[in-house]
């Protein structure tokens, strides 16, 4: 996947891209949080219909005179007007801008692809006039939240971006959400007063001394991953999709809405009414398995560990109603708490990730790795040893067409001293890609050349 573009914002390590973490810690049913997420009394489960437009500005879009009230003053301002109240700039902007929701939100991305605004209470005051009450300047390369208490990088209540967790009509369309969500709970859910938020969130709102509720603002929420979502009845396409979503990804309280509605999604403005409609349909099967993620921190984002997306452990659904959903693409590793890969090799927006480990006998195992015939990166050492059950992750990347792909994995340097313990070897221990394990990608190279394996890849 292509991060850090409209379709795919924020850097790979943004909490936005972070699946959640094999070390994940799920608050029992019985816990407050969980409890008040799953069925608090009074409080009803909504879809953000229509809420997040999303602008494309164009060099040929007439430069637009903006005025604000007050913005944010995170370093991504690149207007020139160094004051942060009462200011003015000018910005290329399509014509066609309208705000949605009773917060007058908007996004608009300038020309070139990187920097966006979005509007808190923003209207069009002239032929090529706007204004807001609140304005940020983000960028699509950065993660999306802000990094200081009481900072915001966007006009949420948390203080995170806007376009952080929408639910994107190319997601819907093309049957999976490849992000975290952004959720938001009542005031009667939010809290506690005195305690209004948590990390990833650096504030809540201005009136969080009325917050009722013990969960705070920036809470992560997800599935567990032995939940069958088959089985909870699931019953839509769609539905299935923002399933997958919060149990691969989670989603991040953002906001509040109000004292009795907890909004589980904020779809982007374009998405139909046939995609929104199977949205409420399943929305009362997600909401019930709701769980917090207790260990959620700076640390350890999304509970550490792990962070591949692996598919869950499922039964087939009823052959009556089946659900076709497309693959799940893969999450790049995070920073943090984060397995990170001992070596990268290659350029592109696919992932391939290998666990790498040896024998070690004067000197360590080298080997050469490719795919469809073409090396990828320099010849490379293993550090792991198998023995200890370690190994190295290597990432290999790419951009791979539709369809199988041929991995090739050169043993260079095989030695060998008479015996069992002085023998040099190479093992591939495991492959993954698009969040699944790769088949038949379990090798050992107990002499020089090369093994095989082949991967799939499902998207065009």
């Amino acid at each position: 996947m292509a991060y850090q573009t409209v379709a795919q914002p924020f850097a790979p390590s943004s909490i936005w891209n972070t699946p959640i973490g094999s070390n994940a810690q799920f608050q029992s049913a019985s816990g407050a949080q969980t409890a008040s997420i799953q069925h608090q009394a009074g409080v009803n489960t909504w879809i953000g219909q229509d809420a997040v437009p999303i602008y494309q500005a164009k060099s040929t879009d007439p430069l637009a005179t903006w005025s604000y009230d007050s913005r944010a003053t995170n370093a991504d301002w690149t207007f020139g007007n160094t004051s942060s109240m009462n200011g003015t700039f000018q910005m290329r902007t399509p014509t066609d801008v309208q705000f949605k929701t009773a917060d007058g939100w908007a996004i608009i991305v300038s020309e070139d692809g990187q920097h966006y605004i979005e509007t808190w209470l923003g209207s069009k005051t002239g032929g090529n006039s706007y204004h807001a009450n609140y304005v940020v300047e983000n960028t699509l390369t950065g993660d999306g939240i802000a990094n200081v208490p009481g900072a915001h990088e966007g006009i949420r209540a948390a203080g995170m971006s806007l376009m952080g967790g929408v639910v994107q009509k190319a997601d819907l369309d093309a049957g999976h959400i490849d992000h975290a969500v952004a959720m938001a709970i009542s005031t009667t859910q939010a809290g506690s007063a005195k305690s209004p938020y948590v990390w990833p969130a650096t504030a809540a709102d201005g009136f969080s001394g009325s917050y009722s509720g013990t969960i705070p603002i920036g809470s992560l929420f997800a599935i567990p991953k032995d939940v069958d979502l088959n089985a909870i009845g699931i019953k839509t396409a769609e539905g299935m999709a923002l399933a997958k979503a919060y149990q691969n990804y989670g989603g991040y309280v953002t906001d509040t809405s109000g004292p009795n509605t907890m909004q589980l999604a904020y779809l982007e403005s374009g998405v139909s009414q046939s995609q929104a409609d199977n949205l409420f349909k399943d929305m009362g099967a997600i909401r019930a398995h709701l769980e917090m993620v207790t260990n959620n921190t700076a640390s350890t984002p999304a509970g550490g560990g792990d962070h591949a997306v692996t598919p869950p452990v499922t039964t087939a659904p009823p052959a009556t109603s089946p659900i076709v959903t497309a693959p799940t693409t893969p999450a790049a590793p995070a920073t943090g708490g984060t397995a990170q890969p001992t070596v990268s090799l290659g350029s592109g927006s696919d992932q391939l990730l290998l666990k790498i480990s040896q024998d070690a006998y004067r000197g360590d195992a080298q080997y050469t790795i490719s795919v469809d015939g073409k090396q990828i990166g320099g010849v490379q050492t293993a550090k792991s040893l198998h023995s200890a059950g370690q190994s190295d992750l290597i990432s290999v990347r790419g951009d791979w067409g539709q369809g199988n792909h041929d991995v090739a994995v050169k043993f260079l340097n095989d030695a060998w001293g008479g015996t069992d313990a002085t023998d040099r070897n190479l093992y591939v221990d495991s492959a993954t890609y698009a969040g699944q394990n790769v088949q038949g990608a379990h090798l050992t190279l107990a002499d020089a050349g090369t093994k095989h394996f082949t991967f799939h890849d499902y998207l065009v």
